[in-house]
Formats: C-alpha cells, structure tokens, sequence
C-alpha cells in the first residue's frame, strides 16, 4: 500500500471543525494557520478520511512528529484514534484509525465524544 495518494483540495467543514476543536484544546497557537492549510494527499489505504496538510497545493508531504492524539467514536460506538501530526511550525496529517482493529471503513468521529488518548492509561 502506498502511504498516500495525491489530492489536492480545500479542507472540508467537518475537516476543518475537528482540528479546530483539537487544536483550541491541545495547540492553539496552531489556529491561526488553520485557514490557508491546503489537503495535499490522503491515505493510500483509500478507506479512510486520513489526510496531509501543505501550506500551497504544491508543497511536498513534510517529516512530522506526533502532536495531538485522541480516541473518539463513530456511528455504532466504534472507537476511532485520531491523531493530528506536525511540525514546529503547522500541523502536517490528520490521521484516523481503528483502535478496535475491524476492518471495515473507518469515519470520522462525532466531535461530542472526542477524549485524549492518555485518558485511556489511568
């Protein structure tokens, strides 16, 4: 499987009103870039709402480190891990992923019954 396939785009509503949300809770000095970020890619798996950020729709997939990381769930009650990756500077990939491992598409969560994952270890 490729990591990602190009696609290059506007962030959708629900795109850009998750990592609001995620960024005013765990980044907020990540917000005001919010607005220009361009989708750039998606998942090469082809079955998941994971997407790569640019600056442009030109830019390249950039290195990035693990920045926010939470657990929502989908329709059905299914748990869904969301993590937004990043580099110093602006968020680089929205991923999402099923932590119940079944193999059928994964959807976005419902933004309500978003928690961070540390919350899982206590």
């Amino acid at each position: 499987m490729k990591y990602s396939i190009p696609e290059k785009r506007e962030l959708t509503k629900s795109e850009r009103e998750l990592l609001v949300y995620l960024c005013t809770k765990e980044k907020p000095e990540w917000l005001s870039l919010l607005s220009n970020l361009k989708v750039i890619a998606r998942c090469g798996c082809g079955k998941c709402p994971t997407i790569l950020f640019g600056k442009t729709l030109d830019a390249e997939i950039q290195k990035e480190n693990l920045i926010i990381d939470y657990v929502g769930k989908s329709e059905g009650n299914r748990l869904i891990g969301i993590s937004v990756f990043g580099t110093d500077e602006m968020p680089t990939e929205l991923e999402f992923y099923s932590i119940d491992e079944l193999r059928e598409t994964i959807v976005m969560p419902k933004i309500e019954t978003l928690y961070p994952a540390r919350e899982n270890f206590k």
